[in-house]
């Protein structure tokens, strides 16, 4: 009793974790997987990740095998006391973390069959017996499958049941010969893998079947003989249709499952040969347009096919220095193109300063041919000479008419009242000191 609940506490123990901790063991994965370092060394690609992942996943189901096993054992001791209640309950648990567990799955048919039985011994001796007679039933109708299942169940339940025992390997001994008929008969026909998938069966049946081993092998070797041909096809038919790439890769798995394989060998060099050269044609081109990254990254390519690095390197340096030259050249072209500009910035600078000066100049000597035109005309225009007395008075009118125009900006008309007050008293000061000053305002550009 006390190993019946010291295997059911485990058994609960073992399922809360697998049911109530789920949510924790992907996290439990990551934080490894986070970490720099491990015991198998740096982790960083997603392939060595998913490997680790599949490692854990591989010992946690390793662990409850193990655990399963022990609370099997268990709930076969308490079928065994006829306790069937207390056996059926562990093989349910069983059931529900591992539902292909068929130890345990025929185990709990058998403690529904004897449940609430008052004699057990009797009742389990009396199933036993149905079964193996439902087993000889069904052998009799050639059901031998289904018969060899009733005679596991019987030899699973009472190991030491030599009759079922018997049967049992006698009906696995006749499958056995029926799957090996039937390799026989496909491996005539050249169906390989159908032949293998029959012997594969007959061994399982039965492991010490004569010369079934060797059989296995031949066979195998010519299986994959065969796939390989037909890979080797499919890769000559892509390879014809220009899919050269499609080609390779099922080179690849050719090799892979042959290394070697002396046709795929040879292909896939010939194949590689003529892509690298595609890709050292192209660079090439490419060199020629000036587009020297895009031929460097295909001559890179070429040396993933096989071409010769050396030869590579020396096209890349080759292409290297020309886009340093063209380079440099491209520098030295834009800073004369620059000092051109300057230069003629400056000289349209020059030319308008000059333009302008020729303007202002013209304007002053437009200036003043109008001055004299305008003095020669007042000089013909006055009229006979006045009196001294009545001529300053007139003077002085006309100075005062000069300054308002003068103050109003309107220095030509300034100009003809002083000029005219001048004419009238020559002595009149202030009107030649009005002229100078108009003529000083000329003089400057105002």
């Amino acid at each position: 009793m006390e190993r019946s609940a010291l295997a059911a506490l485990l058994l609960i123990a073992v399922a809360g974790s697998a049911h109530a901790q789920m949510p924790k063991v992907k996290d439990t994965e990551g934080l490894f997987l986070d970490m720099s370092k491990l015991n198998l060394g740096t982790i960083t690609s997603e392939d060595d990740k998913k490997k680790y992942i599949y490692t854990i996943q591989l010992e946690k189901a390793r662990v409850t095998r193990k655990t399963l096993r022990s609370v099997y054992e268990n709930a076969f001791d308490l079928y065994r006391q006829g306790q069937y209640e207390a056996a059926n309950e562990l093989t349910r648990k069983i059931l529900s973390i591992d539902p292909g567990y068929e130890d345990a799955s025929i185990l709990n048919r058998a403690t529904l069959d004897l449940k609430g039985t008052t004699k057990p011994m009797a009742s389990e001796r009396r199933m036993l017996e149905d079964r193996f007679e439902e087993g000889m039933a069904l052998y009799r109708q050639g059901r031998l499958v289904e018969a060899a299942e009733r005679w596991e169940e019987v030899s699973k339940l009472s190991p030491s049941n030599l009759k079922s025992r018997y049967w049992l390997k006698k009906a696995r001994v006749e499958m056995a010969e029926e799957h090996y008929n039937r390799g026989q008969k496909a491996y005539r026909q050249h169906r390989l893998r159908e032949a293998l998938d029959q012997w594969y069966a007959a061994l399982v049946l039965n492991p010490k079947y004569p010369r079934l081993t060797q059989a296995i092998a031949k066979v195998e070797a010519q299986a994959r003989e065969q796939d390989a041909n037909e890979k080797l096809q499919s890769a000559l038919h892509l390879y014809e249709q220009g899919l050269v790439l499609e080609s390779l890769k099922m080179l690849d798995k050719v090799l892979e499952a042959g290394p070697g394989n002396v046709k795929a060998q040879k292909l896939q060099a010939e194949i590689r040969a003529e892509v690298a050269n595609q890709h050292v044609s192209e660079g090439r081109r490419l060199y020629e347009r000036r587009q020297y990254d895009k031929a460097i990254a295909e001559w890179k390519h070429a040396v993933e096919y096989g071409y010769d690095p050396k030869a590579a390197a020396q096209l890349t340096a080759r292409a290297k220095e020309q886009m340093r030259r063209e380079e440099g050249a491209r520098k030295r072209a834009a800073e004369v193109a620059k000092q051109r500009e300057e230069d003629a910035k400056k000289r349209r600078e020059e030319d308008a300063q000059a333009a302008a000066d020729t303007k202002v100049k013209e304007a002053e000597e437009d200036k003043a041919k109008a001055a004299q035109t305008a003095a020669a005309s007042q000089a013909a225009a006055t009229p006979a000479p006045i009196s001294n007395e009545n001529a300053k008075q007139q003077s002085g009118q006309a100075y005062l008419e000069g300054v308002i125009f003068y103050q109003k900006g309107d220095y030509d008309k300034a100009r003809d009242k002083w000029f005219h007050a001048k004419q009238l008293d020559p002595s009149n000061s202030d009107a030649i000191a009005g002229l100078e000053k108009i003529e000083k305002l000329y003089s400057s550009g105002q």
